[in-house]
């Protein structure tokens, strides 16, 4: 077999099996974090991500093999994977800017370039000739360490306590406020939200937006660097509204502007 044929499909194969362990905590991570919470998933679906995350690992892995040298496929791989990062970030932002996808990009590329000379890494370690016969398995011993290591890098991508604490106040606010008929008894955070008592029924899910400064809302000077969650509360009826949390992250600000 020729050996870029041989090698190119072993970037596919590295980058679908590294992928799926990355993709797998990733995407579900905050699920069984925050268990009872309706958290948003975008189309297509919470297996549908976890495949198609696997799916452009895959392809970034064979971005990564496909160049005789390693250098140049480890920067095709962090190339790629910063550009698609960037346009399903920016797609999927509640406040879509071109600034924000450029900022997106740069540090997407210290995630995928190093996942490239990782592809090109394991395959050198597995092609590599020895002197002594070595089972095929462990061979591929390097292949499930960096397995396991992609596990564990996408738990980073666990939401920060702050915001999950947000989560589950506003979620109990929701239920709370969903129990009554009379503005006059709403929660006093859901009062400057204009039209709850008609609107809010069904289901619901919370989208965590980036930027709670597009909120007209009235909440305390916090200090510079304190996160703010800001929750999107978005009704399967079409009925959106808003809420910042700042510290202590006990009652939220919330407007439906």
């Amino acid at each position: 077999m020729d050996y870029n044929a041989h090698r190119r499909r072993a970037g596919l194969i590295l980058g679908l099996v590294l992928g799926t362990g990355y993709s797998l905590t990733s995407n579900l991570i905050n699920r069984q974090a925050l268990p009872g919470i309706p958290l948003y998933v975008p189309p297509p679906g919470e297996l549908g991500l976890i495949v198609i995350t696997a799916l452009m690992f895959g392809a970034l892995g064979l971005l990564a093999a496909w160049p005789d040298e390693s250098l140049p496929g480890a920067l095709l791989a962090g190339l790629a994977g910063s550009f698609i990062s960037s346009i399903w970030i920016f797609l999927n932002e509640t406040n879509k800017t071109a600034t924000l996808a450029v900022l997106v990009s740069l540090p997407c590329m210290f995630f995928y370039l190093p996942f490239g000379a990782l592809v090109r890494w394991l395959i050198s370690k597995i092609d590599q000739p020895s002197m002594q016969n070595i089972a095929p398995v462990r061979r591929l011993i390097p292949v499930f360490l960096a397995f396991a290591f992609m596990v564990f890098l996408g738990t980073f991508t666990r939401l920060p306590e702050e915001t999950r604490t947000a989560l589950v106040r506003m979620n109990e606010l929701m239920k709370a406020g969903m129990q009554v008929t009379a503005r006059a008894d709403l929660p006093k955070p859901l009062h400057g939200v204009e039209g709850f008592i008609q609107n809010a029924d069904g289901a619901y899910s919370f989208i965590i937006g980036s930027d709670p400064d597009v909120l007209p809302a009235q909440r305390p000077i916090v200090e510079y660097g304190e996160l703010e969650p800001f929750i999107i509360i978005k009704f399967e009826n079409g009925f959106v509204f808003g809420c910042v949390f700042s510290p202590p992250y006990i009652q939220p600000a919330c407007s439906d502007s």
